[in-house]
């Protein structure tokens, strides 16, 4: 295995290296000064011939190089002792002068400063004894993974090339504090340096916004780590197979994400806020279902963003029609021209549509697009999409229906990674439910959960993390999922928590019932209230403690099974650190 070398070390090494000339130079002008002293006689009071030692010269000159000056001691000096002492003064005065500026100018210098802070950065990384992320740029995507992980409690170690969104990282104030490494990540020793094999690194999250870097990243993950988990972002489609076949799992682009969202909001309203209540980390369950418009859709722009998005329209047999200044003459579905020009839009049809996508690359040509699309039709859907971050007042003051960042869309889908990894199969399912299956489930969600926030918790059953439950399975007792989900305060209640998937082997079951008897190897996502986590929580530290070694399972121990089920832990929170590295 691999480790990097300590940097402290490489800092005093170059510090002592750059200061060697002033050293040599402050140290020849002191011998010379102390040499001279005890070389040039003096008189005392008496008239008898004298010469200082090299104790009292050394002493001399030690006090004389700072200017300040004893007086002439132990007896007034002869001419040539004056002479002598006063070149003595000129000289030490400048040989500091020379050593006090090429230590400052070391200190200062970019290679020094840049080893220490590797150096500070290690010692950091050498002090995480708890899962953390390595995060891998600090742009809108990693900027919000960081504060929502933060927010959480978990770890992480910050990595970006750009030295103001270091400075940001540093400013930020995140909860938790991060080790922010300012290096280029697609570099194996920056890595190496940021704790990649390290064994508490979780994971690597490649978010720097360049498919090139990012699959340099997941190459350096799984040639110097190969049991981690790495997790990328794409922009094009050609650099997502690169990245899988670099071990990267799982592949976010934004643009897809967005369109299947789309799509989703039109075909199954319901199913996207019971999407929205599951990955937003202050999510509740009683938003209001959006209602997008199924009416002629106008897409703004070129590029993979408006490209993606018709697919997945013209798939629910939407009409779109594409505006686009570099369009081919032959494509009968586009229009070429400047979206932001109102005539051109007018060729559009803008009057008769129903919603419209600001989709170039460009935040000022959707702003312009927005604002032209609202004064030519009041009743239009309009969605921007922005593409930095710093633009957020302006956007929020534009006349659009629904802002676009890929940034935040990108970190919406790491976090749902990140905290509940069975989530991905439960929505995959889910698309093929239609409205009203969906509506029923948010129906119900709303019922148990109510207003307050919604969490995820991913359940597996397995002797390593549920000894108690597997015990009794083992000796025959029927344990079903109702029972699991009974309160630990022993009132025989159940918890406020909607079962949403059953996973067993390669079959998975949508919302198990209650009554369903669960196996060895089981896995289950549920929905609580973030309440209920809290006190499953203090349950784990406090109730669940006792029943290490239960027998039995009747109806008098059922509060216990929650309680063993618990201190097992074989229920992680969404919020839980370790769930990328199972």
């Amino acid at each position: 295995m691999t480790r990097p070398a300590p940097r402290s070390g490489h800092g005093i090494f170059i510090l002592w290296r750059r200061l060697r000339a002033p050293l040599i130079v402050l140290i020849c002008v002191y011998a010379a000064a102390v040499l001279g002293f005890t070389l040039i006689p003096g008189v005392d009071p008496e008239g008898r011939r004298w010469t200082m030692s090299f104790v009292h010269a050394f002493y001399f000159v030690s006090f004389l190089g700072t200017t300040i000056g004893l007086g002439e001691i132990p007896y007034p000096f002869s001419d040539a002792q004056r002479l002598w002492a006063t070149a003595a003064i000129y000289a030490t005065v400048i040989a500091w002068l020379y050593a006090i500026g090429s230590l400052f100018a070391v200190l200062r210098s970019p290679l020094f400063l840049r080893v220490m802070h590797e150096a500070r950065v290690q010692r950091q990384v050498g002090h995480l004894h708890e899962p953390f992320y390595l995060i891998c740029g600090y742009d809108d995507a990693g900027s919000r993974v960081a504060r929502e992980l933060a927010e959480d409690g978990v770890r992480m170690v910050l990595i970006d090339i750009e030295p103001l969104r270091i400075d940001a990282a540093d400013v930020d104030d995140l909860p938790v504090t991060a080790p922010v490494l300012c290096g280029d990540a697609s570099d194996p020793g920056v890595l190496l340096l940021a704790g990649l094999q390290n064994p508490h690194c979780a994971g690597v999250l490649a978010l720097t916004g360049s498919d090139t870097v990012n699959i340099k990243i997941a190459l350096s993950a799984r040639l110097l780590r190969a049991d981690i988990r790495v997790l990328c972002s794409a922009r094009e489609h050609l650099a997502q197979a690169r990245m899988a076949a670099a071990g990267a799992d799982p592949i976010i682009n934004p643009n897809d994400t967005f369109a299947e969202r789309v799509a989703m909001s039109l075909r199954t309203p319901s199913l996207h806020v019971i999407y929205e209540s599951l990955t937003t980390q202050r999510g509740t369950a009683m938003d209001e279902v959006p209602l997008l418009p199924h009416g002629r859709w106008i897409l703004c722009g070129s590029g993979l963003f408006t490209r993606t998005l018709r697919r997945q329209l013209e798939r629910l047999a939407i009409q779109t029609v594409i505006v686009d200044a570099d369009a081919a003459d032959d494509d009968e579905g586009s229009i070429r021209g400047d979206a932001t020009d109102p005539d051109v839009l007018k060729r559009a049809g803008i009057e008769d549509a129903s919603a419209l996508v600001a989709g170039t690359t460009v935040d000022i040509d959707n702003l312009a697009i927005t604002l032209a699309a609202r004064a030519l039709n009041k009743r239009l859907f309009i969605v921007a999409r922005q593409t930095q971050r710093r633009n957020d007042p302006v956007f929020k003051a534009a006349p659009a229906d629904l802002v676009v960042l890929s940034g935040y869309v990108v970190a919406g889908e790491v976090l749902r990674v990140i905290r509940a990894p069975q989530l991905a199969s439960f929505l995959g399912r889910a698309r093929d439910e239609d409205e009203a299956w969906a509506a029923a489930l948010l129906e119900r969600m709303r019922e148990v959960i109510g207003d307050e926030v919604v969490e995820s918790w991913s359940v597996e059953i397995a002797p390593a993390s549920a000894p108690a439950v597997c015990r009794a399975l083992g000796d025959g007792e029927p344990v079903t999922l109702g029972r699991l989900m009974l309160r630990p305060d022993g009132s025989g209640n159940l918890a406020h928590a909607v079962p949403l998937l059953l996973q067993r082997d390669r079959h998975r079951e949508l919302r198990p019932g209650l009554e369903t008897a669960l196996q060895l190897g089981d896995g289950v996502l549920l929905c609580v209230r973030a309440r209920a986590s809290v006190s499953l929580r203090t349950c784990r530290s406090g109730c669940g403690k006792g029943i290490s070694t239960p027998r039995s399972l009747s109806s008098s121990s059922s509060a216990h099974i929650s309680a063993a089920w618990v201190d097992a832990g074989w229920v992680v929170s969404r919020r839980s650190a370790q769930t990328m590295s199972s």
